[in-house]
Formats: C-alpha cells, sequence, structure tokens
C-alpha cells in the first residue's frame, strides 16, 4: 500500500509540492488557513482544507494521526511552523519535513520533531516532492519540466543482472550512466551488472523514471 501525504501551507512551495504529488497518488490532503490558497489546488487533490493548523484537534479530525509524510510548508509564520509541527509530533505522524526560511532554526525544529528541514530554492517543491515518492530516490536533479538525472538505491534482495539483461532502454525508456558501488563511482558498460546495495545515476522521462524504480523496488 502506498504513502500518504499532508501538505500544510499552500503557498508557491507548498502547492508546487502539491501538484508533483498528484501526478503519482492520490493519497493528499491540503491544508492552509487561506481559502483561496486551498481552492487553487483544489483541481489536483480532492481533500482540501481551510483550517488551522496550530490547534491539534483540528489536524486531528482532518486525519493527520495517519499520515505517513506530512511537509510543513507555512512559510515566513515561524510560530504556526512550529506549534504545527509539534501537533503532528504528537500526532504519530511517521515523518515530518518542515521549510524554513532561515537555517538558524534548522535544529530547534529538530528537536521539536522535525525529521527533516527544507530550506527552499527555485524550483525546490517539485524537486522535493519526487524524492518523498520514493524511499529509493537518493538524489533528483531537474533537467527540465519533463525530464531528471535521478540516484536510485538498489534493495539487498535484488537480484543480481547485466545492464544488457535489464533492457532497460526498450522497457522503459531511461538511460543509466553511473554505478556507484562502495562508495566508488564507475561508468557502466552493458556487460557490468548491478548488484544490491548498489546505486544507479538514471536519466529520463520523470514518469519513465518513476516506473523504473517502482519495477526494481517494488
Amino acid at each position: 500500500m502506498g504513502k500518504n501525504y499532508m501538505v500544510i501551507g499552500l503557498g508557491r512551495l507548498g502547492t508546487s509540492i502539491v501538484k508533483e504529488l498528484s501526478l503519482h497518488t492520490k493519497d493528499i490532503i491540503g491544508v492552509d488557513v487561506d481559502e483561496a490558497c486551498v481552492n487553487q489546488v483544489s483541481e489536483y487533490i480532492e481533500q482540501c482544507f481551510v483550517c488551522d493548523s496550530t490547534k491539534k484537534r483540528i489536524l486531528e479530525e482532518i486525519g493527520a494521526k495517519n499520515i505517513d509524510h506530512a511537509v510543513v510548508a507555512i512559510g515566513n509564520n515561524l510560530q504556526a511552523t512550529i506549534l504545527t509541527t509539534i501537533n503532528l509530533k504528537e500526532l504519530g505522524v511517521k515523518y515530518i519535513t518542515v521549510r524554513v526560511d532561515d537555517s538558524e532554526y534548522s535544529n530547534v525544529l529538530e528537536r521539536l520533531g522535525a525529521d527533516e528541514v527544507l530550506i527552499p530554492e527555485d524550483d525546490a517543491g517539485r524537486q522535493y516532492a519526487k524524492q518523498i515518492l520514493s524511499d529509493t530516490m537518493l538524489d533528483y536533479y531537474s533537467i527540465d519540466q519533463e525530464h531528471a538525472i535521478v540516484q536510485i538505491a538498489i534493495p539487498h534482495d535484488f537480484e543480481e543482472h547485466s545492464l544488457l539483461e535489464l533492457d532497460y532502454r526498450n522497457k522503459y525508456d531511461i538511460n543509466i550512466v553511473g554505478i556507484i558501488r562502495s562508495g566508488k563511482f564507475f561508468l557502466p558498460k552493458g556487460s557490468d551488472t548491478i548488484k544490491p546495495l548498489d546505486a544507479i545515476l538514471v536519466v529520463g522521462r520523470n514518469l519513465k523514471i518513476t516506473k523504473f524504480d517502482k519495477a526494481i523496488n517494488g
């Protein structure tokens, strides 16, 4: 069963995360105190709420207890960010990512319950959404709106195959441009194999890379 997500704060960063996630899953809840912000994402996701995330009871009522991954993207309201993070932690959310504009507060938020602190840059929302969709996508580098370079982890129970055997170009229309093994990088040839616990660099269309990742990692 796939993960479910909650994005709290639907400004530019939060909206870009919602848009990207919605291409891959329907299990997303959007939250903001501003009705206009909620309305702008309603075309992408079905579950949107105008509410105050600093109130734990409200978060509980909209299903925060069942969330696997919450992203707090409130922005420049540090007090709301802190209270929301504490609420999510107390409600048992499995993984909490918090956007903060000043890295000075990163340690504070981590002590209060954030598993990860995100300091946004241009295009950060779309890129970060790619990473949280898959535990096995270790890094994501956007080339354009449709293409990317992604580092994918190979699971420990993967059955060793050569690149020729995988036939990844014909099956998935992607390219494997690098293999990282025991911390060392090399450019692969067709006869080279992919082994358990390797990491591979994949280039291609976003949807094709996601399909390949699911085939490799289940």
